[in-house]
């Protein structure tokens, strides 16, 4: 077998709980778009990218494209993509191998949501977040950018799962905080927040505050 079957074959092995790493390790630094795995973000979620569509059900998939339909029609920067988009969007994703499957984006664009966002000031209608928060680091960095990004009538909606991630996930996890707790951290960063709950999800409706009379 080739590096990348070896390293695929790992991958599974890896999320049944085989104690493989450092194997894996060395073969990452075979493979270009997997070096510096697990270390490394991009080649991380490059490695992530060929099993994400598994990790969420259709029916969770379902209840999050109802639940963002109201942004129907409108410009979206959905961040942090992944491998799948929920309305039509331009992607943005630290991982080239995730936008190649995602089959719903209108443009993709590579880059790390640490370090800015490579759009003009109000250029979307709508950004979305989805199972994105937990992971940043410099979060109020990036809540400025989408706040530049968006136009002066803009949503920015954010969605997390309420539970813990499982434990190889949990290796990048950043943050866990509360529903409560996610919705002051968005309040303090400039925004009125709308948030509930549903089928272990926190939604989170965000418009800029100083818009609000």
């Amino acid at each position: 077998m080739d590096a990348e079957t070896d390293f695929f074959c790992g991958l599974l092995e890896l999320h049944y709980g085989k104690k493989i790493e450092e194997e894996l390790k060395i073969i990452a630094d075979k493979i270009s778009w997997a070096k510096g795995w697990p270390d490394k973000n991009s080649s991380f979620w490059n490695a992530e990218a060929f099993m994400w569509k598994y990790k969420i059900d259709w029916k969770t998939r379902a209840l999050i494209k109802e639940e963002l339909s109201f942004l129907d029609g409108k410009k979206n920067l959905d961040l942090g993509c992944g491998s799948y988009s929920y309305l039509p969007s331009v992607g943005f994703d630290v991982s080239e191998k995730m936008l190649l499957f995602n089959e719903n984006c209108i443009q993709k664009v590579t880059g790390d949501l640490e370090k800015g966002l490579p759009f003009p000031d109000n250029s979307f209608e709508s950004v979305t977040a989805i199972f994105l928060l937990n992971y940043v680091v410099n979060q109020g960095s990036l809540f400025s950018e989408i706040k530049r990004v968006l136009d002066e009538k803009g949503i920015f909606v954010a969605v997390l799962y309420s539970g813990k991630i499982n434990g190889w996930q949990r290796k990048k996890e950043i943050f866990c905080f509360s529903k409560e707790e996610w919705a002051l951290i968005l309040e303090q960063n400039g925004f009125l927040v709308k948030c509930y709950e549903k089928e272990n999800l926190f939604f989170f409706i965000c418009r800029q505050r100083k818009l609000i009379k």
